[in-house]
């Protein structure tokens, strides 16, 4: 069974998502296999930030965007220019601070004819598509503070969040006078920051002052400092129309470090003597990036620093690598580290196997396609080391593997506006062993027999991707609660209460295409009863009772209850157990 690597944080579809990349940040790093190393600096939980809990980066499903207050939603007309920013970017992380070095995000400047210009989501991790305003000067661009950015509602009202000068400096807690901790608070000093224009063009803030989110005066966790904002032109590759891909291809990494071969489908198509490959980055799987073939010598040269396009708040690169692997003798593991390098990246073809090898740089081992935030550091959301590039042949059967249920667990001790959750997972290959491609597999929900359509309404969090309501589940779909995916594994919780039976069902969408699993049926015990064929409210009822034949609906994790079936035929069956 293959697993299923979600390895581009995006994919969760949260701006959060690339707060969470632990993948080597700074050039020629030694990694530990499957444990990336971190330039992450951790600052300890913020203290006194109700705002940033109650709104949830104004993210949260009881918010709304207000209309009211000065937020700038829409700048003048003007000189639109797009810029690559990097900065030391602070942000919030399982309720602790965090720092980390950051290249390639993606901002947009608006420069109008009276001298005034206006910067769009000026911190990186916040994507609220507003402007602070500022003015043209001769040393660059100034901003004055504070400036509203943000105004939300939730139950408590309406509430309105700032851009502001902030300084790091230790202040007295205000739960023990007695103690002191470290934080950004608005500076006395300037209530502005200039970015200076250099010689290169770009805009730079060289002050050690922070640009930072606040409410009420405190600092909610979020801002930048350093920020450099760099012109920027690059579009993506023009992909010619009629071109026709064959997706039998597999790109096979053998070096992860994770006691497995990752296998990554992909398609590879020739127009007009350039060769285009699609499905390399697991969060832009439309993105192409392209080489030539010489015939003669049967060899594919691919470009370095192909831009892919805008992924959320980043620019993304496909840059070549090198790499090495080595035994550490003091961790007693295998290390590897891997580079981006100037070179094209060299694949040999053996056109009577069908398989492309990597030309290895003499010196080390390995060959890398790296996926990289920006083109001026190190800095990936994504790798792979090429082992070989093979075509698995023509797909057998589009239908995926039948799913595998984990757990099913009683939650309303927890919430009771809930009522169970149920753990599973779901694969990326056919019963034959073929590769499916990642992005055409989905999932279906079957509560009671019936298939299950999620909604808005009840799960809010789809509201805010644009969700209304969906039945055939991406299998890569994350929201901030209640569905959750990470690679094969998968999370739900359900508030709906009359659950006796949970059926899924695995998929495969690809235009006309359409392959399906079994239908994978269990009860609320974790049961399977079912695989092929569903079990309605009809087919069977359960009923618990405690050990004095009271019957109860809702017994506690752990109790010794009795539990009796009764199927359709009336056949009854009574067993003593223990609730998990």
């Amino acid at each position: 069974m293959r697993k299923l690597l979600l390895t581009f944080a995006a994919a969760t579809l949260t701006m959060s998502a690339f707060a969470t990349l632990n993948v080597s940040r700074k050039s020629n790093v030694a990694v530990t296999p499957g444990t990336p190393s971190q330039s992450t600096q951790k600052f300890g939980a913020l203290k006194n930030t109700p705002v940033i809990e109650r709104a949830k980066l104004a993210k949260a499903s009881a918010m709304t965007r207000a209309e009211e207050g000065n937020i700038i939603t829409e700048a003048p007309e003007g000189k639109v220019e797009t810029m690559l920013g990097s900065s030391n970017t602070f942000y919030l992380y399982y309720d602790e601070v965090s720092m980390d070095e950051t290249y390639g995000i993606a901002y947009e400047g608006v420069w109008t004819d009276n001298g005034e210009v206006y910067l769009k989501n000026p911190v990186s991790m916040l994507d609220w598509d507003t402007y602070i305003k500022g003015k043209v000067t001769d040393e660059g661009l100034l901003f004055e503070f504070p400036q509203p950015i943000y105004t939300a509602t939730d139950e408590d009202g309406t509430f309105t969040l700032n851009v502001d000068v902030l300084e790091y400096t230790e202040v007295e807690s205000p739960d023990d006078p007695d103690e002191y901790y470290t934080t950004f608070i608005p500076t006395e000093e300037t209530r502005s920051i200039l970015f200076t224009k250099m010689e290169d063009g770009s805009y730079g803030m060289e002050t050690d002052y922070m640009l930072g989110i606040t409410f009420e005066g405190s600092w909610q966790g979020y801002g930048e400092m350093y920020l450099n904002l760099m012109p920027f032109e690059a579009t993506p590759a023009e992909i010619p129309t009629g071109i026709q891909y064959d997706y039998t291809y597999i790109l096979a990494d053998e070096f992860t470090g994770w006691d497995h071969t990752v296998l990554r489908p992909i398609g590879i198509g020739e127009l007009d003597g350039v060769t285009y490959i699609t499905g390399l980055a697991s969060g832009m799987p439309d993105a192409v990036i392209y080489g030539t073939f010489d015939k003669e010598k049967n060899t594919l040269t691919i470009p370095s620093d192909q831009f892919l396009g805008k992924y959320y708040n980043h620019y993304i690169f496909m840059m070549a690598g090198i790499g090495l692997t080595w035994y550490d003798e003091y961790r007693g593991e295998e290390m590897y580290s891997f580079d981006i390098v100037d070179e094209p990246l060299v694949l040999n073809y053996d056109p009577e196997t069908n398989v492309f090898y990597p030309v290895i740089k003499e010196g080390y081992n390995l060959s890398y396609v790296i996926f990289n935030f920006g083109n001026v550091e190190t800095y990936p959301c994504e790798y792979y080391a090429i082992d070989r590039i093979y075509s698995q042949g023509k797909i057998t059967d589009y239908a995926p593997l039948d799913p595998e249920v984990i757990a099913v667990s009683d939650i309303e001790f927890m919430d009771p506006t809930y009522s169970y959750s149920i753990e599973f997972n779901i694969f990326g290959d056919n019963k034959d062993g073929q590769i499916l491609m990642d992005n055409n597999i989905y999932y279906n929900i079957f509560i009671n027999g019936e298939l299950y359509t999620f909604t808005a309404e009840e799960y809010p969090d789809l509201g805010e991707l644009g969700i209304i309501e969906i039945t055939d589940i991406p299998v890569f779909l994350s929201t901030d609660e209640d569905i959750y995916s990470n690679g094969n594994y998968h999370g739900i919780a359900f508030k709906r209460k009359d659950i006796e039976t949970i059926g899924i069902r695995a998929l495969y969408i690809d235009g006309d295409i359409r392959g399906e699993s079994e239908i994978v049926t269990v009860n609320t015990y974790g049961e399977t009863v079912s695989v092929g064929s569903l079990v309605t409210n009809s087919s069977s009822k359960t009923e618990m009772f405690d050990l004095n034949g009271r019957k109860i609906a809702n017994p506690a994790k752990g109790s010794v209850i009795i539990k009796r079936t009764t199927t359709a035929d009336g056949n009854v069956t009574v067993e003593k157990i223990i609730k998990h």
